[in-house]
């Protein structure tokens, strides 16, 4: 007897659950949804190779700013979110280089990305817990600078290498409600995968600065 009782009052108690949640506020029905985060990123494949054999392996740390935006606005609820965003990644300093010059120098290696987003969250209520997975195409910019301390708080660049590249990729993660009732607020956590195309840019360990500094590098 108790076999048969208990599927049937999860199905009742899954019922009951589906009909207050329509009578709350929809998470999905905000005009608008504007983030900003924290990554940490690691290279794979050929690039982190490139990287652990020059001694620069290791988590990169940088910052995400973006909004998106409901495409029939407070009509109703959409599952999926278009909008835009900003994204800086650094890739760590190399200080193993050849030079003749007289002062303090380092090599900097930073990324910048801007990317259109795509957001899909299934849940359409403003819940606890809220999956969404993301897609994502743009334009991302690879800078080397060579770079002279002159002092603590002064420094010049003495040379600059950009590539500029496609940049895709996709992600999944779990949003943590901290707030709200008609203005939601999450914390969300995400696993992503970023794709660059090829190209060449400065191997690490291989700037040369002459006494007249000029520089050279692979």
């Amino acid at each position: 007897m108790k076999s048969r009782i208990y599927p049937l009052l999860m199905f009742n108690c899954l019922i009951i659950s589906a009909f207050a949640q329509n009578k709350t506020e929809k998470y999905l029905e905000d005009k608008y949804s504007w983030y900003v985060s924290l990554n940490l990123g690691n290279a794979v494949g050929t690039y982190q190779k490139i990287l652990k054999d020059a001694n620069m392996n290791g988590t990169k740390g940088g910052l995400v700013v973006g909004g998106l935006m409901n495409p029939y606005k407070r009509s109703k609820a959409s599952p999926v979110f278009y909008g835009a965003e900003l994204g800086y990644q650094s890739n760590g300093r190399d200080e193993n280089f050849v030079s003749n010059a007289i002062g303090e120098f380092y090599v900097a290696n930073h990324s910048f990305w801007v990317n259109g987003v795509a957001r899909y969250r299934p849940i359409l209520w403003s819940s606890k817990l809220n999956p969404y997975a993301d897609a994502f195409f743009g334009a991302k910019l690879l800078r080397t600078s060579v770079i002279l301390q002159q002092s603590p708080d002064q420094s010049e660049t003495l040379a600059t290498v950009n590539r500029i590249v496609p940049n895709y990729g996709a992600g999944v993660g779990l949003g943590i409600k901290l707030s709200g009732q008609l203005i939601n607020k999450y914390l969300d956590i995400g696993l992503y995968y970023q794709q660059a195309d090829a190209t060449k840019i400065v191997k690490p360990n291989s700037v040369e600065i002459n006494s007249s500094y000029l520089i050279s590098y692979r």
